[in-house]
């Protein structure tokens, strides 16, 4: 269990949901740019963040890494899921996931 688990595990115990809810939609508030700043271990998107006191930076470091940020995410037309790898065919985006399965019809 990492820190992350571990924190939203005793906020469950505590029965402080206020801040699970907070930790579950912090992804809408945060945009991608700064996501992968914390990633890169950048303390200074901190100045740029409006986030509680209780919040510290082990924890958003933690919660970061569990996102994969697409540097240039297109809509694949099959799945409506957003990749960064596909072809073009027919000047419409097909995600590799969907070309293979396609591919081993």
């Amino acid at each position: 269990m990492d820190h992350y688990e571990g924190q939203m595990l005793g906020f469950m115990q505590k029965r402080q949901l206020d801040r699970v809810k907070f930790m579950e939609h912090l992804g809408k508030n945060i945009l991608p740019q700064q996501i992968k700043r914390v990633q890169q271990n950048d303390k200074s998107v901190l100045k740029e963040l409006v986030l509680p006191k209780w919040l510290g930076w082990d924890l958003l470091y933690e919660w970061a890494m569990r996102f994969q940020v697409i540097e240039n995410p297109r809509e694949c037309v099959l799945c409506n899921e957003t990749a960064e790898l596909g072809i073009d065919y027919n000047q419409k985006f097909v995600c590799e996931r969907c070309f293979f399965r396609i591919k081993g019809m």
